[in-house]
């Protein structure tokens, strides 16, 4: 009992503090008159700060109306702006108070604490008395009422807790366990996903080295694979190597068979034919020995190196099929012999059966590999068939025979010309020179593949030995022709040119060049004399009638140049030197209008042609046409803007621009002061 009326004592207490603590805190109401406040000491506070000046915080607010602005303020003695009265609050701000009160109490009244206290205050009629009794009397009562019984109960909870020291030890041991459970709990949890996951990644590294235990399997098996493939590729191209010699030695058997039942059935005809017995005898008397060169229709007596030498002759002859049918006899008795191989792989050239010929050559190479012959034929049907590489190794072993080593090298060299391997050929044209160095035809070969590396002097010394040893031959003096324009011996290669037209003058690559190397030596008339001659062998070259235009455009006959140059416009409209040529005679002509034309044209098929912008604008220029010839410079200039020349053009039409506009400015001012001068002499 004792106990009870000191809680109560201090509950009535602490709702008395309370109760005084909500009474001080209300604010005092504002004077209401507008006139002037007593000074107070807040007043007093304001004016000991007045000197620091004020911090805004946020940005000012734009004031939109009137009705916006606050109220009128009082100035007072110390300079500061006090405000007249208290501002009252609006309807929309009290009522966001009331809300922001209610959700405050809404919330508190949420709280396990309020639902105590509400609970007690409804099911015991002596504690609501009381809270009664205790909480403050107020005008919102219904607002206050959550907060107030909260703190209240908070308060008990801490007298309680002062009094009765073992059951606070008691609640906050009950607390500790609780969270303590609940830690333990969480962290056998986390211990347990931790668990999972080894136990996961254990697996994931199982099922890994699994996979690559497999993967490494699939390798194996694939490398085995890819092996045994290998393996039966070469088995079966060793196959079809066999197959390919059965067939061909099928078909010399079935050739043969051919020839000895056409030989029979022959016999058979001209037996029958034979009816009296008499006349058969006398026939026999008298016909005809079978030649030497023929093969005989009873091989019995007859030997293999019976039928070569009978198929050798054959084949000098001209008697393709019979020298065959001889060779595959030889064979069909003798398949070791590599003469019969050979000599049938000639026949099959002949007759144009060249991958049976190839064969023919790999047989008898198989049978005698150093069979030079073989090698060298095989060589050349390889060339034949533009299989260079495999020729020039067939030419090399074919080397080893003295007497081809010449022809070898010589043949060497052309396949690497043809290769583009230059400076090797080179290389081969001299080992064979080495062995023969009167063959012109090498001497000249070699000074083509100097040409092609730019030797140009070495080339015209090769081409000199040539004509030495075979003066006739118009290619080697064209050549040494064109090799003297490179060094710039213009003289000498009309020379070179001369002699060969001399031999071949309908020629016409000849004459055209000629007819450009006079181009070089200004000699332009000659140049198109020599152009005129190419023309009449070959009017259809539109090369031709553009060099013919420029040389008349040296000479300064426009209107031919022109014609010249239309005649290759007609062959090639897309020829831009022909466009541009044109345009230039126009120019000069003073035909500008048409000369633009042509420079378009030009421009068309070649955008990024200086000299046709270029040009286009001194012929826009020249019409007057300043905006357009300026753009066309700007054109060129950006293609070449290191060149001074559009420059220069170019500022020659800004001056003449300018000097336009001074002039037009002038003529306005003396437009606008005439009528002045006539008011004044008026006056």
């Amino acid at each position: 009992m004792r106990v009870s009326n000191v809680a109560l004592l201090t509950l009535a207490a602490l709702a008395s503090q309370n109760l005084t603590a909500n009474t001080n805190a209300a604010p005092a109401a504002s004077p209401v008159s507008g006139g002037t406040p007593q000074a107070s000491n807040f007043v007093d506070a304001v004016d000991r700060s007045a000197s620091r000046p004020a911090e805004s915080i946020s940005a000012p607010e734009t004031i939109a109306h009137e009705q916006f602005s606050p109220p009128s303020a009082v100035k007072s003695r110390a300079g500061l702006l006090v405000a007249a009265a208290g501002p009252e609050l609006s309807a929309a701000t009290k009522t966001k108070a009331n809300t922001s009160g209610d959700e405050l109490t809404k919330s508190l009244q949420e709280t396990w604490l309020s639902k105590l206290i509400a609970t007690g205050v409804k099911s015991n009629p002596q504690v609501r008395d009381a809270f009664a009794f205790l909480s403050p009397q107020s005008d919102s009562a219904e607002s206050g009422y959550g907060f107030n019984n909260t703190i209240n109960l908070l308060n008990i909870l801490l007298i309680l807790g002062t009094i009765f020291p073992p059951v606070t030890i008691a609640f906050f041991w009950a607390i500790r366990r609780i969270v303590v459970r609940q830690l333990v709990a969480d962290a056998n949890k986390r211990l347990h996903g931790i668990g999972v996951l080894e136990s996961e990644l254990t697996n994931s590294s199982q099922l890994t080295q699994k996979l690559r235990d497999e993967l490494e399997a699939q390798l194996s098996a694939a490398k085995q694979s890819i092996d045994f493939l290998s393996r039966e590729t070469e088995i079966s191209k060793s196959s079809v190597e066999q197959i390919e010699t059965l067939k061909s030695q099928f078909l010399m058997h079935l050739q043969v068979l051919l020839t000895e039942v056409y030989e029979k059935k022959s016999q058979i005809v001209q037996e029958i034919s034979q009816v009296p017995a008499v006349v058969a005898k006398e026939s026999v008397k008298v016909a005809p020995q079978p030649s030497q060169t023929a093969p005989a229709s009873d091989g019995g007596n007859l030997i293999a190196d019976d039928y070569i030498k009978q198929g050798e002759g054959l084949y000098f002859e001209g008697n393709y099929d019979g020298a065959a049918v001889c060779f595959e006899k030889a064979i069909l008795m003798n398949n070791n012999l590599g003469e019969a191989w050979y000599w049938r792989g000639n026949v099959l050239i002949k007759l144009q059966r060249h991958e049976e010929a190839l064969a023919c050559y790999d047989q008898a190479i198989l049978i005698k590999p150093d069979h030079c012959e073989a090698w060298y034929n095989k060589a050349n049907l390889l060339a034949k068939l533009q299989k260079y590489e495999d020729a020039i190794d067939s030419y090399e072993r074919a080397s080893s025979s003295e007497s081809r080593k010449y022809a070898c090298w010589h043949s060497i060299a052309a396949l690497l010309g043809k290769l583009q391997h230059y400076e090797e050929a080179i290389a081969s044209y001299d080992r064979a020179l080495a062995i023969k160095a009167s063959d012109s035809e090498i001497w000249h070969n070699r000074g083509a593949m100097l040409g092609k590396v730019q030797q140009h002097a070495a080339a015209v010394d090769s081409y000199d030995r040539a004509v030495a040893l075979n003066p006739k031959r118009y290619e080697t003096w064209y050549n040494r022709g064109n090799m003297l324009w490179r060094l710039l011996r213009y003289s000498d290669a009309i020379d070179s040119y001369d002699r060969a037209l001399g031999i071949r003058a309908d020629k016409y690559e000849v004459w055209y060049n000629k007819g450009a190397v006079l181009g070089k030596m200004q000699r332009y008339q000659d140049a198109i004399a020599a152009y005129d001659k190419a023309i009449a062998i070959k009017p259809e070259d539109f090369e031709l009638w553009h060099n013919r235009g420029a040389a008349f455009e040296k000479l300064s006959q426009h209107e031919a140049a022109i014609a010249s140059y239309e005649s290759a416009i007609a062959l090639n409209s897309e020829c831009y030197e022909a466009w541009f040529g044109k345009g230039e005679s126009l120019t000069k002509m003073q035909r500008y209008q048409e000369a633009i034309g042509a420079y378009e044209k030009a421009i068309a098929l070649k955008p990024d042609s200086y000299d046709a912008w270029h040009h286009c604008g001194t012929a826009l220029s020249q019409l007057n046409r300043y905006i357009e010839a300026m753009a066309a410079y700007d054109r060129a200039i950006a293609i070449k803007p290191e060149n001074a020349e559009a420059w220069r053009d170019r500022g020659a039409i800004v001056s003449e621009l300018k000097q336009d506009t001074e002039g037009f400015v002038a003529g306005e001012k003396d437009t606008q002061n005439q009528p002045q001068s006539d008011e004044s002499s008026e006056n």
